[in-house]
Order: C-alpha cells, then sequence, then structure tokens
C-alpha cells in the first residue's frame, strides 16, 4: 500500500505540473502554486486520517475507499480543467490538485497506523516511509521519463487513475470489511479503472486546444498536428487567413510560424538582417530549431558553410517533415542537428570552437529557465565561443533587461525589431555592402531572392535603410534596468523587485558568507 500510494501520487502530481505549465507556457511560479497545493492537500488528507484512527474504523477499507476517489477526482478533473483555466485565473483549478492529493494524503496515515502496531513501532514505520519513498521515485521517474515520452497526456492520466482504481480493488480484496462493503468498494474501483477506456476518447475531446495558454473560447478548430515527449507538448495550427502560415506552439505559447521569405508573417525580416550584422557568416550557431524557418532561411546565405543547431525538444524534428523547405534541413550537409540543452552543449565545447555568428529566436523572456539563455554568464559562455568580430542575435521579447545584459557583455549594442545584436565589434557594415549582401540569399535556382517578387525588392529597400542605433554606451549607463544573472532570473520575477532581488541580498552572498564564516 504504501509503494503504491506513493507511486500513484507523485504520478499524478506530475501530471498535474505538466497541465497547468501548458496552461500558463510554463510561467515560473507555475511549479510552487502546484506543489504549494498539493502539499496542502497531502496535510489535509493526514488530518482526515487522523481523524479516521481516532475512530478505529477499517483502516484497510477507509485506505482503499480513498485510493479509489482520489483516482475518480484526478481523472475527471483534467479535462474539466481544460475548460476553467486561463493564464491569468488557474487558482480553480490547484483546488483541484489540493482536493485530489487531499483524499489520497489520509492513506499513508493510516499505513503508519497498521504498521505501529506491528512489533517496534520507530522499525516498522521507518520501513513503510522507506518504501513510500521508493514508490514515490519510481512512480515519478516512470511517469515523467517513459509514460510521458511514448504517450499523450491524456492516455497517460488514463493509466494513472486506472493503476489507483485497481489498486484499490485489490486493497478491498484484502480488507477484513463486510462482504457488502467490499463489493461495493470493488465495484467502485472497476469502474473508475474502465473509464479510461470507455469514456477517455468524449470526455477528452478538444483537451490540449481549451488547455492550451494562447486560447480563444470557443474554440472549434482541432490541432492540425500534436506532439508529445517528455520534453514538452508541441502544437501546429493551420493557418486560415490569405497569406497567413501555420503557427507552431511550444509548451502552449507562440513558437513561430512555417514561413521562410522575407515578407512572411512571422518577422523572419530580422534573420536576413545578418547581412547587416556580419560581412561573412561562414560558421553559424542557432539555439533553437522551433519551425525551422530560421534555419532554412540561413542556408540560403551563399556565405555559410557550417551551421550547426541546438534542439532540446526532438519532436520539432517531427512537425517539419510535413514542410517541404524546411524538412531538407535534416538532410543538407551543412547542417548538423544537436538534440540537447543548448547552454549545456556550448559548455562542453572546447575552447577552439568558435562561431561567426549565434542566434537564438528566444522564447519569451518571462517564462520558466529563461534566464538560462538570458544571463551574463551564459552571454559570456556564448562570448568565448565567437570569433574576432563574432556576433550573438537574439530575441528580447520586449525586454529591456534583455538589452541592459547584452550591453553588460559586450562593447557594442544595437536592436533590429525586438532582437539584440551584440559584438565586441561595432556594427559599421554599410548600404551598400549591406544591399549586396542581402542579395546574397539565393534560390534554389541561383537567383537572388530577395529579386524574385516586386514585394521583396520593395523589403530590400526597406532593410537596406532601416537604421541600427549603437545602443551599448546608453544602456550600460542606465539605472533602471537590472542585468540578468543566474542568481536573479530578473526576467522571469518581473514583478518581485525589492529585497530577495538586491545583490546584497542574493543567494550566492548567502552561502558564501556561509562559507566564509
Amino acid at each position: 500500500m504504501a509503494l503504491l500510494t506513493g507511486a500513484i501520487s507523485l504520478s499524478q502530481e506530475i501530471i498535474w505540473v505538466r497541465v497547468l505549465s501548458f496552461a500558463t507556457a510554463s510561467r515560473p511560479e507555475t511549479f510552487a502554486h502546484t506543489l504549494g497545493s498539493f502539499l496542502i492537500g497531502i496535510a489535509i488528507g493526514a488530518m482526515i486520517g487522523r481523524r479516521i484512527c481516532i475512530s478505529k474504523q477499517n483502516f484497510i477499507s477507509s485506505a482503499a475507499w480513498m485510493l479509489g476517489l482520489s483516482s475518480f477526482i484526478f481523472y475527471f478533473s483534467l479535462p474539466l480543467a481544460a475548460k476553467m483555466t486561463s493564464a491569468d485565473h488557474y487558482w480553480p483549478v490547484l483546488g483541484m490538485v489540493c482536493l485530489t492529493a487531499a483524499v489520497a494524503g489520509g492513506i499513508f496515515p493510516l499505513i503508519c497506523q497498521l504498521s505501529a502496531v506491528q512489533g517496534s513501532a520507530g522499525k516498522t514505520v521507518s520501513v513503510v516511509y522507506l518504501v513510500n519513498i521508493i514508490g514515490a521515485t519510481l512512480g515519478s521517474l516512470f511517469t515523467g521519463f517513459v509514460l510521458l515520452d511514448k504517450m499523450p497526456l491524456n492516455q497517460v492520466a488514463g493509466i494513472t487513475a486506472t493503476a489507483g482504481a485497481i489498486a484499490a480493488a485489490l486493497i478491498f480484496v484484502m480488507s477484513k470489511a463486510t462482504v457488502s462493503i467490499r463489493f461495493r468498494g470493488i465495484a467502485f474501483a472497476l469502474v473508475v479503472a474502465s473509464a479510461p477506456i470507455f469514456l477517455g476518447k468524449s470526455i477528452f475531446s478538444g483537451f490540449l486546444e481549451n488547455l492550451q495558454y494562447e486560447k480563444k473560447y470557443p474554440r472549434d478548430q482541432p490541432f492540425k498536428k500534436i506532439v508529445q515527449n517528455r520534453s514538452g507538448i508541441i502544437t501546429v495550427d493551420d493557418a486560415l487567413n490569405p497569406g497567413d502560415a501555420d503557427v507552431v506552439y511550444g509548451g502552449g505559447i507562440y513558437d513561430g510560424r512555417y514561413a521562410i521569405d522575407p515578407r512572411s508573417p512571422n518577422g523572419i525580416h530580422r534573420c536576413y538582417m545578418i547581412a547587416a550584422l556580419h560581412p561573412e557568416p561562414t560558421r553559424v550557431l542557432e539555439i533553437g530549431l522551433s519551425s525551422g524557418s530560421w534555419a532554412a532561411a540561413l542556408l540560403r546565405h551563399e556565405a555559410l558553410e557550417e551551421l550547426q543547431i541546438v534542439e532540446i525538444n526532438p519532436g520539432y524534428l517531427d512537425i517539419i517533415k510535413d514542410y517541404e523547405e524546411h524538412r531538407r534541413i535534416i538532410k543538407n550537409p551543412k547542417v548538423e542537428i544537436n538534440i540537447d540543452d543548448g547552454r549545456r552543449w556550448l559548455r562542453r565545447q572546447p575552447d577552439k570552437v568558435k562561431f561567426d555568428f549565434m542566434l537564438m529566436n528566444t522564447t519569451f523572456h518571462w517564462r520558466s529557465h529563461a534566464s538560462n539563455l538570458l544571463s551574463v554568464e551564459f552571454l559570456n559562455l556564448c562570448k568565448k565561443h565567437l570569433r574576432p568580430g563574432g556576433v550573438l542575435f537574439y530575441n528580447t521579447t520586449g525586454s529591456d533587461e534583455v538589452v541592459r545584459t547584452a550591453a553588460e557583455v559586450f562593447e557594442h549594442v544595437t536592436m533590429v525589431g525586438n532582437f539584440v545584436a551584440a559584438s565586441d565589434s561595432p556594427f559599421s557594415i554599410n548600404s551598400e555592402q549591406r544591399r549586396t549582401n542581402l542579395l546574397r540569399f539565393k534560390d534554389d535556382d541561383g537567383s537572388s531572392t530577395f529579386l524574385r517578387t516586386a514585394e521583396f525588392r520593395s523589403e530590400l529597400d526597406r532593410l537596406v535603410k532601416m537604421e541600427l542605433p549603437e545602443l551599448g554606451t546608453r544602456m550600460r549607463s542606465s539605472k533602471e534596468f537590472d542585468v540578468i544573472t543566474d542568481d536573479n532570473m530578473a526576467s522571469e520575477f518581473t514583478k518581485r523587485k525589492g529585497y530577495w532581488f538586491s545583490k546584497e541580498n542574493s543567494w550566492a552572498n548567502l552561502f558564501r558568507k556561509l562559507k566564509e564564516n
């Protein structure tokens, strides 16, 4: 009972974390809120278990009812949560998390009470604790690294609920309750266990469409494609308007469009502006593949000899296979794709590995773990792997702190739309050279991309005239914006100014003082 309760409870918690992370686009506080709700529920459940112990009811039968009821509430709460939650209003769902944990939380005190009467209380209770921890560890590992990597979220939820219900049925069989109570309990548990088989498809219809962070109600458009694995959930929407392109979402939030041409609706002109930032980008690193549109655009530049791509979620490679020019990226001899965390991959490279240009169409600065690709520490790592005159070019997603941090590490900083370009060499390419560089983007037939249509020629003129203001000195002297570090994660916790984010009160300084004393 201790083993099964630990495994099932932690599996439920992992699923809840994924559900709420998808619904809030991985806000950094979401995990804390989910974990806090789960722990509050366990505490309430422990109080319920204590009352059952005092009343001297049938402990095993009570535990079985709790496990079956917890599985029932958990499974049917999920589709309800998809209808209720939104980015700024997910507290009712946290109530469901708390309720699920509260019902299951009363089981462990009952198990401890049962074990305490078997010989030495200290020894038996400690063994129960150990077995419960082993179950929790195995359950979380199996659910997080195996089930979520092989199955859709709703099926994993169904397996977890079924496992809990079957466990409840087995516990009813072992109990010494009356025949009628055991019969009702087993019947209830079997009904819950079979619910995912007979009702799963209907109650989870439109589950991810309604759960997604970026959504409109009522939503009647199903996703064109869904890829789910342990790294996250990727969804694709069909283009509905003329001239638009299919949209890809990563973790519930906008992640790009499948469009490559200069006038495309995904702002890909920023990618083509590499022509104004570096004269000869022969070796390029791109962190984050996403739709693959930026990689495909880069491959049109005739100066490019090598493109290293680092993508943490292999699911994006499945998505791009549906688009002709994008799927050619995988087999292009100039391209090497590495499935890894971008920062970890770069940290593992020898010092001699250097690039002319680094590109990151970084996700929104306020998302959980975004600091990993925005902090001073990461920018210094990038700088270490840039050749002389090399450029780091990445998305600020509207954060002035991102620009300020770039200016902290690099001497010269400029902006292309909402992208920041940083280098220790000035951006001195004149308009004539910029035009020449832009014309080096070539179609398959060898003709210049920007000369293909009148619209593209107009875009060429616009990009040639686009101003690139020097921002380095001004941003370094600014006291208004914070410098993002691994320690303060200032881009993620933008609303938490004050004591905990001052340099004097940082965790790093606290640990240093402890070490010194």
